[in-house]
């Protein structure tokens, strides 16, 4: 099954070029789950487009927190949380969602 870790929070932002990360992302390539990886830019380089019916709102700065993302193949949920469990974080959240649809792959 697919998951997507997300990075949520301030430390992520800025945890891209941590050697932590790299040794974590090489991890991940070595245990042959990673599909994609990549730290996302700031909200405050980013925009947000709200859909209000045949509306569509853009806003900036971007307001969603999530900051970096994985994308791991895994025999299921626990070993996903497992993964995120082991992200060199020291702050802020690791959102776990598999990916709709998946249940059978």
């Amino acid at each position: 099954m697919r998951f997507v870790l997300m990075a949520l929070g301030e430390e992520a932002e800025t945890a891209a070029a941590r050697p932590e990360l790299d040794r974590y992302r090489a991890e991940l390539i070595r245990a042959g789950v990673l599909l994609a990886a990549d730290a996302l830019e700031p909200p405050s380089a980013g925009a947000s487009v709200r859909c209000a019916g045949q509306d569509r709102i853009l806003s900036r700065p971007a307001t969603s927190a999530v900051s970096a993302l994985w994308m791991v193949e895994t025999a299921g949920e626990d070993e996903a949380l497992e993964w995120a469990r082991r992200l060199p974080l020291t702050s802020g959240t690791v959102e776990v969602r598999r990916v709709a649809g998946d249940e059978g792959r």
